[in-house]
Order: structure tokens, then sequence, then C-alpha cells
């Protein structure tokens, strides 16, 4: 009697040894078979476990043999057919093998997702004629059938995004010749158009139309017409439980449309590239390729791998060397703390008010260095000190700084005495609740005129006095 492995152990040294299953589906996937030849397993097996010890070697022929996989209920079936035998394996293994490798996943296509869409007006057709009685077996089953197949379908949907998502690597292996053979550029072009518009008519778009809430099919309501029709019928059955959670399902399904619009703008802006874009893009995809595999190393059951081993890709690739000699970006976040957005509102105010006053603001006379007026320099004092008067100030730690961002680019005809001669004013005759305390520090101001002239001044601050910070402390609280 031969050695027998149990349906737990051969799973266990499937899962082991994932490389083996991987190249069959995807030889399966290439050939678009359902099955797996025996002769392909029995290769596939001899060479994977060569560079291994013997112990591991027989272990691995003996649970990878068809007799052992038909016997633990992996292979459900052995047809043969022109002479050899085919292996059709569960389809919750082969299910599970893609879900561990995006790159395995199955692209829909147009007649896969026209069978769901079927399916689910036929359960909305056999919905109108239901009792809605939980207590009916026919009704549970129907609903048990309706949970099911909307889950089945999200997940599929789900794995089909994750699978275009990679369609940046598959570009990259289409146009891989095009850096390699530039005098055949125009028939590569030609045969790479080909290719991505097979994948874009056969999978893409019919995912985009099927996921378009205002799609209009010929033979009937779209996917989304369809759950909504049925959400009604529960509702009105008063199953509002299982109307909310189909509803929730086509919110789900209706997010899904934006990624995969998202991969068909890529396709067709890579369709458009010239022959150096597309070396620049495999030079990317290939770097980017390279640090995949380094997060991939991390996503493993050791504990301690949990940061990149990047330390020979800096050093091979020369994209990150100095890169800790530069400073980081410096960001702009809002602070946390009350006072900062006391002071941020009080801005927003003052800009405000000055809008407002914007009727208000005076027209100060020009002047020139060929005539010069004393009367034109009192009423343009004088107008300046009037509006002054009714200037809505708050504290603010460089008074000349504050002055020159409301008079500049506000009043017509503003020039550097205008600052002065308001300074002046505000320091002789502060406002009422304010004092202006001067400090020893120095700082320069640009007044725009001539960027090559700055004013250096000593620095002003205007705080409130003691009887405006109470009243405003009693203000806020």
């Amino acid at each position: 009697m031969s050695k027998r492995f149990s349906t737990l152990d051969t799973t266990r040294l499937l899962f082991e040894h994932p490389r083996i299953l991987f190249r069959l589906i995807e030889r399966m996937d290439r050939h678009e078979s359902r099955y797996i030849l025996e002769s392909d397993l029995l290769q596939e097996v001899l060479s994977y476990s060569a560079p291994l010890g013997k112990a591991d070697k027989d272990r691995l022929r003996l649970a990878l043999n068809t007799d052992n996989l038909f016997r633990s209920g992996l292979v459900i079936d052995i047809v043969k057919a022109e002479g050899e035998r085919r292996l059709v394996f569960q389809d919750a293994l082969i299910n599970l093998m893609r879900a561990c490798n995006a790159s395995l996943y199955q692209e829909l296509t147009d007649a896969r997702l026209r069978g769901h869409l079927v399916t689910l007006r036929d359960v909305r057709n056999r919905l109108e004629v239901s009792s809605f009685n939980n207590a009916d077996p026919d009704f549970t089953e129907l609903r048990d059938d309706l949970n099911e197949r909307v889950s089945q379908l999200i997940g599929l949907l789900r794995q089909n995004v994750l699978r275009m998502q990679t369609v940046s690597a598959q570009l990259a292996d289409l146009s891989g010749d095009a850096s390699r053979a530039p005098e055949r550029f125009l028939e590569f072009r030609q045969n790479l158009f080909e290719q991505i518009v097979t994948l874009y008519d056969r999978h893409i778009k019919p995912t985009l139309v099927f996921l378009n809430p205002d799609s209009r099919l010929p033979d009937g309501s779209n996917l989304f017409e369809t759950l909504n029709g049925m959400v009604q019928q529960l509702e009105r059955n008063d199953h509002h439980e299982l109307a909310d959670q189909l509803f929730r399902s086509a919110i789900s399904l209706n997010a899904l449309y934006k990624p995969i619009q998202t991969i068909a703008q890529e396709v067709e802006h890579f369709l458009r590239k010239t022959r150096q874009g597309m070396v620049q893009y495999n030079a990317m995809e290939h770097f980017y390729g390279q640090l995949r595999t380094l997060k991939d190393e991390t996503e493993t059951l050791s504990l301690r791998r949990k940061w990149l081993e990047g330390a020979d890709f800096a050093r091979g690739t020369g994209f990150l060397i100095g890169l800790r000699a530069q400073q980081r970006p410096k960001h702009y976040a809002f602070g946390a703390s009350t006072s900062y957005y006391q002071l941020l509102f009080s801005e927003l105010s003052l800009r405000l008010a000055d809008l407002k006053r914007a009727a208000e603001v005076p027209q100060l006379a020009s002047l020139s260095a060929a005539s010069r007026d004393s009367r034109v320099d009192v009423e343009r004092i004088q107008k300046l000190y009037q509006w002054l008067e009714t200037l809505p100030l708050r504290p603010t730690e460089d008074l000349v700084q504050e002055l020159h961002g409301r008079l500049d680019g506000f009043i017509d005809g503003y020039r550097a005495p205008d600052l002065l001669a308001a300074l002046n004013r505000l320091v002789n005759s502060p406002p009422a609740g304010f004092q202006v305390i001067t400090s020893n520090r120095f700082r320069t101001l640009s007044t725009g005129q001539d960027p090559q002239q700055q004013f250096v001044y000593r620095k002003r601050r205007l705080a409130a006095t003691t009887t405006q910070a109470t009243a405003e402390e009693k203000t806020h609280a």
C-alpha cells in the first residue's frame, strides 16, 4: 500500500511550495482551459523538487501524485481525452491560490459579467412572486441565494480591480522590446496597439459598462436598476434589514467604477507614448518592481522583518544617495490650540472688514518729485489719519508689517512715507485699549516699489492693555 497524505497535509504542502500551482494556473489561463494536464503537473513537480533534499523531494512527489490528489479531494475529476489525462482541481483551491497572487486574478469578460447580470435578473423575477415569509423554505433559499450571488459578484469585481491595477507591469512587459529594438519600433507599436486594444475591449470596457449606473442595455435593466428593484420589493414587504444590506452592496459596487475608470485612462495615455516615453516608463516600472519584491519580503510570519532591506537597492541604483543630507519639505498644518483658531478667525474678520470698507478707502493724492506742495502733503496725511481712526486692529507681534499689509495694494497711491506717518500716529496716539511696545530688534521691509530698496526698522508690538485683555477673556468665556 502506497503512502497517503490527508487533505490537510496535502493542502499545507501546496501552500508551502506555491510556485508549482502558480505556474500551472498561469499555463491554464494562457490556454484558456479549465483543467491541468497530468504531464504538466508531473514535469513541474520534478523540476521544482530537483534542488530539494531527499526527504522534502520524496514528500512533495508523493503528496502531488495524481492518485493522492484525487483521494484527498483536491482533484474532483480526471478526464481522458486525446490520449492525455486532464485534472480538474477544486474551484475553491484554485481561487484561493489566485487570491495569494494578484497576477493570477482573471479579468472579467463581457460574457461572465452578463451571466452574473442575467442571474440577478432571474432572482429579481423570482422575488416578485415570492411569499416574503421567513417560514417559507422557498423564500429563505431565495434570500440566501441572493446574498451569495451579490457577495460573489463583489468579490470577483474587487479581484478584477486588483488585477487591473497591475496593468502597469503588464504594459511594461509588452513594451520591453521598444528599448531594445528601436529600428522596429513602428512594427512593435502596431503589435502592442493590437494587444492593448484587445485588453481594453475584452476586459476593461465591459467592466466599465457593467458598473455604470447610467448604462442602457438592449436586453433589459442594468445592474443597479436590478438591485434597486429588489430593494424596493423588500422594503414594501417589510424586510428592511435585507433591503439595507442589499443597498449597501450596491454602494460598494458603485465605488468600484472610479478605480477602473482610472485604469482605462492609464491605458489610453500609454498608447500615446513615444519610444522615449516607453523606455522611461519601463525603467520606472522595473525599479518599482524591485521595491515591491523587497516589500513582499516583509509580509511574512517573521515579526522581525518589518522594514525594507533596501541598502543594496540604494547603493545599486543611486536614487537615494545623499537623501538624508537633504532637509525634509516643510509642510503647513493647522494648529491644535484655541489661541491659534482665535488668531485665524480674527485675521479673517479683519480681512472681511477691510473688504466691506472698500468704499471708504481714501484716494490719496499722488506726488511727483518735480512739483511738491505742502498743501497736498497736509491733505494726504489728514485723509490717512481719518482712515486710521476707523481701522480695526488686533494685537500683533510686528505692527510695521501689519500696517504695511493693510495699506499696500489697498490704498491707491500708497508709498513708504505713508507707512511712516501711520506708524508715527499709532505710536503717539495708540488706539483705545492698546499700547505700542518698542523692542531693540531690527527687521527689514521691502515696499515692493523697488525690489532693491529695503527699509530697516525697529520692531514694534501692538499689545492690549490689561483692561482690554480682561474684557476679551470675558467675551470668549
